[in-house]
Formats: C-alpha cells, sequence, structure tokens
C-alpha cells in the first residue's frame, strides 16, 4: 500500500476519532470514501495499532518517573530521618506524585 494514501487514511481516521465518530462509523466513513472493506479494516487496524503504541510508550514513561519519585522519595526520608530533619515532603509529597503517576501509567497500559 502507498504510504501517502496510507498517511492520508491516518489523518482522516485522527480527524474523525476527534470528532467523536465511534469505531464502526469511522469504517463507514472510510467505505463511503470508495475504499474496500478489506483496505478500510487494513487501514483501521494499522490506526489502532500505532496509537495504541504510542499510548504504550508513553505509559512506560509515566511509570518510569513514577517509580524514580518513588525510589528518590524513599532515599530522602532515609536520609532525613537520620538527620533529624523534617521528612514530610519526601515521604508523603513524592511518594502521593509518585502514586499518581505509576496509576496513570498503567491504567494507559492495561486500556
Amino acid at each position: 500500500m502507498n504510504s501517502i494514501k496510507l498517511q492520508e487514511a491516518f489523518l482522516r481516521i485522527d480527524i474523525l476519532k476527534q470528532q467523536g465518530f465511534s469505531n464502526d462509523e469511522i469504517l463507514q466513513r472510510l467505505l463511503e470514501t470508495g475504499l474496500s472493506n478489506d483496505v478500510a479494516q487494513q487501514q483501521f487496524n494499522e490506526w489502532k495499532k500505532i496509537r495504541n503504541e504510542k499510548k504504550r510508550n508513553s505509559a512506560f514513561v509515566y511509570c518510569g518517573i513514577g517509580i524514580f519519585l518513588l525510589t528518590t522519595g524513599f532515599f530522602f526520608t532515609l536520609m532525613l530521618f537520620n538527620s533529624n530533619s523534617n521528612f514530610n515532603f519526601a515521604l508523603y509529597g513524592l511518594t502521593i506524585i509518585g502514586l499518581v503517576l505509576v496509576f496513570k501509567g498503567m491504567i494507559d497500559l492495561m486500556s
């Protein structure tokens, strides 16, 4: 399949998805443009595959940043506890931010 036609199809599918059309409606719109059923289904499946790959990559980034913040908060808490300093931000702040990012990443991975 021609890469220019594929990029045009991806752009058309993105626009339809942003307008709030369901998957069946998007496939119907692709069929109305004169594409065969197999080609339209192939383009739509390829678009979903690329979209899911981007979403999965961003989910891994969220999880990685969250784990980094959790680990950093743990080590800051250990250091500040041993020096009798206030460790509330390291214990609670970084932990909450880290957990939120990890959960967001996990939700994106599972969806």
